[in-house]
């Protein structure tokens, strides 16, 4: 494999991680952890004495989500890189636990289980997918809505600066869900760019997408993009 292309490779030999501009997107976890509680606040039902984080990166969406929840709550995360683990060693502590490898080849289960950015990442999305549903009663998933309007206009695609070698729309994101055996529970699109502050030059879309959102943010997802889909399942 051509480590510059697409593919899993790219994780394990740092590639990607020159892809991040070497921090894995860390920078991002802040946002993303405040994210996942605005998301629980919908959902009282859940109360997690356990939460794993299936490619959890560098680490920082759980640091962040340890500062936010109540102190008897445990953390996981597993990643494949080893250049992502080395990142996420400086959170680790005894409530929260990085491992590098195969999340599937460890039989532990937990009570919340989050995959943030990672399913349009996986080659085989699909046996991935029914695999993390039988890691924890409860699942969230982010999964970044890469097919709208704009880019199928200009012709252009996520696979060589993101990495995504799947690209979703609300419809095709839950329909994997339901494919493999989730039930959607609740789902809301969430704005990348409080995540993701871009270069003025690449905000013109905004022009268009900041009005459309005030009239209707599916209706801006579909034709101008710029949204993910935050997405509660069991």
């Amino acid at each position: 494999m051509n480590p510059r292309q697409p593919g899993e490779g790219i994780y394990r030999d740092g590639t990607y991680l020159e892809m991040s501009g070497g921090t894995w997107h860390l920078e991002q976890a802040p946002f993303k952890a405040k994210e996942i509680l605005r998301f629980l606040a919908r959902h009282g039902e859940i109360q997690p004495n356990s939460v794993c984080e299936i490619g959890c990166g560098a680490g920082g969406i759980l640091a962040e989500l340890q500062k936010l929840l109540p102190d008897h709550v445990a953390f996981t995360g597993y990643e494949i890189s080893p250049q992502a683990h080395a990142l996420s060693a400086r959170f680790s502590n005894d409530k929260c636990q990085y491992i590098l490898g195969d999340v599937f080849a460890d039989s532990s289960v937990y009570d919340l289980v989050l995959v943030l950015d990672v399913v349009e990442h996986v080659e085989d999305c699909f046996s991935f997918l029914q695999g993390t549903k039988q890691k924890g009663h409860w699942k969230i998933y982010r999964i970044p809505l890469d097919t709208h309007a704009g880019v199928v206009l200009r012709g252009v695609n996520s696979w060589d600066r993101l990495g995504h070698i799947h690209l979703f729309t609300i419809e095709t994101a839950l329909k994997s869900l339901e494919y493999t055996g989730h039930r959607v529970v609740d789902w809301i699109l969430t704005d990348n760019d409080f995540a993701t502050p871009r270069a003025l030059s690449s905000r013109i879309a905004d022009f268009v997408r900041i009005p459309l959102a005030m009239f209707s943010v599916k209706l801006a997802a579909r034709l101008v993009g710029g949204y993910s889909l935050l997405i509660l399942a069991e």
